[in-house]
């Protein structure tokens, strides 16, 4: 960033009706140099807030949207075939968003391996996605029975940065060390936003954070929407951890939203809107800390959740109705196959597949899912996947026609 820009940009940080700015000193061992730069320190977040009918707007037509979105998911037994889509979709977005790339498909494959060859076989950058699965999946389980918490957070933050780079010894812990948003091959004078310093009074924001969070006088004075906005802009300003902020504050949101009965499944993705809006998702947020304007910052976000609740809803209608032509299909040319319609029937959540995994799932002995995979070949509702031998891949290239649209 020039010199004159980040001067321009701290003017506006400490005229910041929501918070303050304060000098701080270190050194930055990148470089072998020392720094002092301006650090943003967020102020609470308010009870309410005022806004104008077009973001009531545009928050009413993303509620509509969300309620399709759960009426879909409820169409099957068991919705959580639908999140796992979802939840993987979103793995590949949100990690996107923070520059690691990875094939969807990619993640489903590796999903099949054997733990031991996870380690040693998946590339990391797929390792780093299906951190994120794990994390999600955990995340989920846990608000089913109760409620948000610091420790949830620093458990999950550990789950999303193993084995990467950001792993070590403040994985899982409240950041000790100061940190800085924009390219890591910059020097933190040059930052695009700096966080507020560690110490206790870091802590102290985000527990007042997480009270805000779960606050019932809040949720009766504000909309859901508009509280999962704020509380994501107040998260990532604070920063509260050394990485994976960004993808646990987008996993936060998604939690609100099970936490309060908007979705009763994980069935929601935005981080693919997102990432194709990316610079503008930023921009909102470093405006908000400038402005302390709410209101353009909740219309983005509940246009992002409008059309992803639409685009989720419409995806689900169609593995829908494939999962019904393959399942009708498969009982006319098989009446007696049971088995096989059981691994039809959750192709659209897991649309790669080998012996030991349909094993695992379905139970049966090997042979038998040795048996029931080979029908399903010769009938064409799966296929040869990847180049792999032993323990051979399978995989439904329609699902993913789908899931990838």
């Amino acid at each position: 960033m020039k010199v004159v820009a980040r001067i321009q940009l701290v003017i506006s940080l400490a005229g910041s009706p929501v918070g303050s700015v304060v000098t701080i000193h270190g050194h930055d061992h990148r470089f072998g140099e020392d720094y002092e730069v301006e650090a943003f320190l967020p102020h609470d977040l308010p009870d309410e807030v005022a806004l104008p009918d077009a973001v009531w707007m545009a928050v009413a037509e993303a509620m509509t949207e969300l309620g399709r979105l759960d009426a879909a998911a409820r169409l099957v037994p068991n919705p959580q075939l639908l999140a796992r889509i979802a939840t993987r979709r979103e793995a590949v977005g949100t990690s996107a968003l923070e520059g690691t790339y990875a094939n969807l498909t990619d993640v489903f494959a590796a999903e099949v391996l054997p733990l031991e060859e996870q380690i040693t076989d998946v590339p990391p950058n797929v390792r780093e996605v299906m951190n994120y699965t794990r994390a999600a999946d955990l995340a989920c389980q846990w608000v089913e029975s109760r409620p948000i918490t610091i420790g949830l957070l620093s458990t999950l933050q550990q789950e999303l940065v193993r084995g990467t780079d950001g792993d070590g010894l403040e994985a899982g812990r409240i950041r000790e060390t100061q940190v800085f948003v924009g390219a890591r091959n910059r020097r933190i004078t040059g930052a695009r936003f700096v966080p507020p310093p560690p110490g206790d009074p870091l802590r102290a924001m985000l527990e007042r954070w997480l009270t805000w969070l779960v606050d019932p006088k809040v949720a009766e004075r504000q909309q859901l929407l508009a509280r999962a906005a704020m509380a994501h802009y107040q998260f990532e300003t604070i920063h509260p951890f050394t990485d994976g902020n960004g993808r646990l504050g987008r996993l936060v949101l998604l939690l609100q939203l099970l936490v309060e009965g908007a979705l009763r499944a994980p069935v929601l993705s935005l981080s693919a809107w997102l990432k194709d809006h990316a610079t503008e998702y930023r921009d909102h947020l470093l405006r908000v800390s400038q402005t302390g304007e709410w209101a353009p910052w909740v219309q983005f976000f509940a246009e992002a959740v409008r059309v992803q609740a639409r685009d989720g809803h419409d995806r689900i209608m169609r593995l829908l109705e494939l999962r019904d032509e393959l399942g009708k299909a498969v009982r006319h040319a098989l009446p007696r196959a049971r088995l096989a319609v059981e691994i039809v029937d959750d192709l659209i959540a897991f649309p790669i597949i080998s012996v030991s995994s349909a094993t695992k799932r379905h139970g049966r002995t090997n042979q038998a899912n040795r048996i029931a995979i080979g029908q399903l070949v010769e009938r064409g509702v799966l296929e040869p996947f990847g180049t792999r031998s032993y323990d051979r891949l399978y995989w439904n290239p329609r699902v993913f026609h789908i899931v990838e649209d």
